[in-house]
């Protein structure tokens, strides 16, 4: 369209802290929050692995968690987060973490299914 310029412009994020290396040959290192931060040679390259993770952050919020039964009768839930995939087991005295995985191209329900101890619980429409 003519007339309209575009501009690219740094945004600050709130609370974002940097660290940088103390010693010689470890990374930077730039954090939103405990679990999404980017770490890199130079700061640039730690800024691009936060965008890159908060990008991934966002793409997991609307993935749906997955439900199966275990052999013994326990429910397992799996949650995709930016991190990977988190395995809770839940039986009558509560639940715990039992697992994070690296993020792959399956869903939290295809990973489920594909564990021969687990029946997928499919999910209510």
């Amino acid at each position: 369209m003519p007339g309209v310029s575009v501009e690219t412009v740094s945004i600050p994020l709130p609370n974002v802290t940097v660290q940088s290396p103390s010693r010689r040959g470890e990374p930077w290192r730039v954090a939103l929050s405990r679990l999404i931060f980017g770490r890199g040679s130079t700061l640039k390259a730690a800024k691009a692995e936060l965008a890159r993770q908060i990008a991934v952050a966002t793409e997991t919020v609307n993935v749906e968690p997955a439900f199966a039964r275990d052999s013994d009768g326990s429910l397992i839930v799996a949650i995709d987060r930016p991190w990977g995939v988190e395995e809770y087991r839940i039986t009558g005295d509560g639940y715990r973490n039992v697992g994070a995985y690296n993020r792959d191209t399956r869903t939290p329900a295809e990973w489920l299914a594909s564990n021969r101890h687990f029946t997928p619980i499919p999910p209510r429409r």
